[in-house]
């Protein structure tokens, strides 16, 4: 009779699309089949020709996909927590702290990562041994061009022009549930004269902004989705969706990095607690530069965590300069794991003043 953790492996990989043969003991020598957590879409195709080719050219196992969101995977961790059904799990900045307070991820362990020491710091330092990051965009404004031939030059130009109405009713800005939401709210209380503890002035503002504010979304697809129908002109948004829109034809949807730049905003890789051994092969295999570069050319624009990545040319050519000099001084660290400590209060203000 199978046991319960092979038969929630099986649900796992067949709702990914593929079976996972077998599983061997962490502490055997023999080929060792994973689970690792994925976006749906063209995440999965990045992480095939990267991490996944490298992880079965190493090991010889396999990695089966399983596809959802940070909290999605976080749930199946928890539900399964001692025989978990994910071994490697993926998730934003706010995820790694929320992870590691659940008790659901394991502190790298450089012995058995070694590639992580090819992680810029800023990468890998603020998350205190609990995850690296992987990728990273902008986020900034995006605009159709058509309508609007001045966007903002920076983040308070852009509130202040929105709240006057000079947009119209045409705007769309991320919610505060939204890790990107979070993130470009803390930059702009900030540049608001506020504090971790004080949002208010974000708040105030954003409740000045809402006449025009046609939605306060949750998910990232949704701006491309009203930018390409005519349904808004302007969106708080990415740069890497951005791109995205115009490879499909939209040239007249044009991203620009308000000043002082953007919040940083990375996808990292944990792994899970209790998870195969194996899962830190693929760890390593992710910390790879020429795997991120093999991942990188399905996401041109977006940039990859290691001092030695080489961009693909389609990926060079729409960086930003600060990425490819690593530099990355047009990005401004969040503190998340303070920020992860008062979103709740943050949350319950946004709720009692703004209300979507």
């Amino acid at each position: 009779m199978k046991t319960r953790r092979e038969f929630l492996r099986v649900l796992a990989v067949t709702s990914a699309g593929s079976l996972m043969a077998s599983r061997f003991s962490p502490v055997s020598a023999a080929p060792t089949n994973i689970v690792a957590g994925s976006f749906p879409g063209v995440w999965q195709d990045g992480l095939k020709a990267g991490p996944i080719a490298c992880y079965k050219a190493r090991n010889g196992g396999d990695v089966a996909l399983v596809f959802g969101t940070p909290s999605d995977f976080a749930q199946k961790i928890m539900a399964t927590r001692d025989r978990p059904t994910i071994d490697v799990v993926i998730g934003t900045d706010a995820d790694v702290f929320q992870n590691a307070q659940l008790g659901i991820i394991e502190r790298m362990d450089p012995a058995k990562v070694p590639g992580v020491a090819g992680i810029l710091p800023i990468f890998k330092d603020p998350f205190e041994g609990w995850a690296f990051a992987y990728d990273g965009g902008r986020d900034g404004v995006t605009v159709n061009t058509n309508k609007i031939k001045q966007p903002p030059k920076s983040w308070i130009e852009f509130t202040e022009r929105v709240a006057k109405g000079q947009f119209g009713r045409a705007v769309m800005y991320p919610h505060l549930t939204a890790t990107d939401g979070l993130a470009i709210t803390w930059l702009l209380n900030r540049e608001l004269g506020g504090n971790l503890n004080n949002p208010e002035p974000a708040i105030r503002r954003i409740r000045e902004m809402k006449p025009y504010i046609t939605k306060f979304y949750t998910s990232n697809a949704e701006p491309g989705t009203a930018l390409t129908a005519g349904e808004i002109d302007m969106a708080a948004w990415t740069d890497g969706r951005t791109y995205g829109v115009q490879a499909a034809g939209h040239k007249h949807i044009e991203f620009f990095l308000p000043a002082p730049g953007s919040p940083m905003l990375n996808i990292c890789m944990m792994k899970v607690k209790n998870g195969a051994e194996s899962g830190w092969e693929y760890l390593n295999c992710a910390t790879d530069p020429k795997n991120q570069a093999a991942w990188n050319q399905f996401f041109p624009g977006y940039y990859m965590s290691h001092k030695d990545i080489e961009y693909p040319p389609a990926s060079r050519a729409k960086q930003d300069p600060t990425s490819l000099d690593k530099s990355f001084k047009n990005w401004i660290q969040v503190p998340w794991k303070d920020l992860a400590r008062v979103r709740s209060t943050w949350m319950d203000l946004w709720t009692r003043e703004i209300g979507a």
